[in-house]
């Protein structure tokens, strides 16, 4: 979804509290806020608010800490990558929307809006054999069978 189409808006505060995440010692023992680290981590927005891919070491050092603190922080925050996995949130097309936002597009603005969908979207379990299958039908229709 474009960043364009996106129309219901619910703050962060409002949707971490439907969510009620739990604080992390952790987080406040490192200054560090889930919403920076979602921007950081998942959406490659910089200090600067420029995008740029991330890895996890590259987010650590801008956090003034070692990449297993970044890993215990995205478990303790629910931002890890199996819950973003798990979740009805569309990632790939919130991580497209903030690589390609257009000049003059504030991209920490713009993930405001992305991390209160994350927050707001529900979990669920994922029928890997389905999607599986699926994708080898889609496959098939695509390329022939071999």
């Amino acid at each position: 979804m474009s960043w364009q189409k996106r129309t219901r808006f619910l703050s962060p505060s409002d949707a971490e509290a439907q969510r009620s995440q739990r604080p992390s010692g952790l987080a406040e023992r490192h200054n560090i806020q889930a919403f920076d680290l979602f921007c950081a981590y998942h959406l490659g927005i910089t200090e600067d608010g420029a995008y740029k891919f991330q890895n996890i070491h590259q987010v650590a050092k801008r956090f003034g800490v070692n990449a297993a603190v970044i890993k215990q922080l995205l478990a303790d925050l629910e931002l890890d990558p199996d819950t973003v996995i798990h979740s009805g949130f569309d990632m790939a097309g919130a991580q497209v929307d903030v690589m390609l936002a257009p000049e003059g597009i504030n991209r920490v603005e713009l993930a405001r809006g992305l991390y209160a969908e994350f927050l707001a979207a529900p979990r669920r379990a994922r029928n890997w054999s389905k999607e599986l299958e699926e994708a080898a039908r889609d496959n098939e229709r695509i390329f022939g069978r071999r």
